[in-house]
């Protein structure tokens, strides 16, 4: 008696086929990864660095795993180097999901009096053709791109669910800004990774001397009692990483 269960093979078909063309795929995509961090370690080193990318991608596969909904973004793309990663770690889980890329586009504004002087007034000059650019070198799905100050793109075109947000902008005024507009859409399980947060030498909450501004911009919206902890696995700045629990009732 037939049991009503279809049993076909698809495309590929038995499932030893399927688990052989999963296993190239999965392959497909470490070579290209393996290949775009060797490049982006030779033509952005200050932008992303060996420490970085596994961080970034160890955060953004636990929001994958655990099927937070929403969107995935980074909030002060430069050239394209974090979203070009993001997108790797997304294809090689199978994971479909754009990558919203926020970015000025245009030279760093002057240091703010919440800011250090590392990074200086007209550095990081880049283009949205350069983000694109990156993406069709490897062949990656390119990520929408918002170009403009974020105080003009964030009220707009922020995805209103976010699942992982990487905000990299060093500046008080930009993170604070980054802060307000993208905790409030954070997804239940969501993860927040923010760039230049600490002085990974130091400890969790002391600030990085060169970019003060992140944390004290991070105090501003949170208050004293910081609820990110700190991370750097050979990155000599340290990332803060905020999980945004459901509230209990």
């Amino acid at each position: 008696m037939a049991s009503g269960l279809r049993t076909g093979t698809g495309e590929y078909g038995e499932p030893g086929a399927w688990r052989a063309a999963e296993d190239g795929h999965r392959g497909r995509v470490t070579d290209l990864r393996n290949e775009l961090q060797k490049v982006l370690l030779a033509e952005q080193p200050r932008t992303v660095d060996r420490g970085r990318m596994p961080l970034v991608e160890r955060y953004l596969t636990t929001v994958i795993e655990t099927r937070v909904e929403g969107a995935v973004v980074e909030l002060g793309c430069f050239a394209g180097a974090m979203a070009a990663w993001m997108r790797t770690v997304l294809d090689g889980a199978g994971d479909g999901r754009p990558v919203h890329a926020f970015g000025a586009f245009a030279e760093l504004p002057a240091p703010g009096p919440e800011d250090g002087n590392c990074l200086k007034e007209g550095e990081f000059p880049a283009t949205e053709k350069d983000v694109y650019v990156l993406h069709d070198r490897f062949g990656l799905r390119r990520p929408l791109v918002y170009a403009g100050w974020l105080t003009q793109t964030l009220p707009a075109s922020l995805p209103d669910q976010i699942a992982f947000a990487y905000l990299d902008s060093y500046r008080y005024d930009s993170i604070l800004t980054s802060l307000e507009h993208c905790v409030p859409r954070l997804a239940p399980g969501a993860l927040l990774v923010l760039d230049g947060y600490a002085d990974a030498s130091a400890g969790d909450h002391v600030e990085q001397p060169k970019a003060p501004g992140v944390m004290r911009a991070c105090r501003k919206y949170f208050g004293d009692r910081l609820p990110l902890w700190t991370v750097h696995d050979g990155c000599g700045w340290g990332l803060g990483v905020y999980h945004h629990l459901p509230a209990i009732a």
